[in-house]
């Protein structure tokens, strides 16, 4: 992440152990396994960081070869949220802020990360980064908002359809 985003993040707490997490559900744009139009993002916990990887291909293109900016966008929001599963936080994006750096190529192993770096009452903020090797694709700066569980089924999830996320 640049210099002016770098924060120590915070701690994820011990409700999820290192390794991987479950998607937020089946049909998670981002991560879930029976969405068609996913990239499938597979999230693991690495202490206080979270880590996904996955590839995109035609589905998500925008120019021929390369990934449309709102997958790009897509993912790092994906991954902001994902920071507060092993907190199991009910929250939604308020704001994200993304800075393209360089093309996502289609067909390449991506990898996203992204801490939680400050915290004041409900808003949470997460500094995200998604990579190709050692090239930096873009990284985002999000504030989420911590919600009641009841806000999801309020919007249609049925009860303990995101238990990942203590909903």
């Amino acid at each position: 992440m640049e210099n002016d985003r770098a924060a120590a993040p915070l701690p994820l707490g011990d409700r999820f152990a290192e390794g991987p997490l479950p998607p937020h559900h089946a049909g998670c744009f981002g991560c879930g396994h029976s969405n068609p139009a996913s990239p499938r993002i597979a999230f693991e916990r690495r202490g206080d960081t979270v880590r996904g990887t996955f590839t995109l291909d035609g589905r998500h293109q925008g120019a021929p070869g390369v990934a449309h900016g709102g997958i790009v966008a897509a993912a790092l929001d994906e991954a902001s949220g994902s920071v507060l599963m092993p907190l199991r936080l009910p929250a939604v994006t308020v704001k994200l802020d993304v800075d393209f750096k360089s093309p996502a190529l289609l067909q390449r192993e991506l990898v996203v990360t992204s801490v939680l770096t400050a915290r004041s009452g409900r808003k949470l903020y997460i500094d995200a980064v998604l990579t190709d090797g050692d090239t930096v694709v873009a990284t985002a700066r999000a504030i989420f908002l911590e919600v009641s569980p009841e806000h999801f089924v309020r919007n249609g999830a049925t009860p303990g359809e995101l238990s990942s996320v203590g909903a």
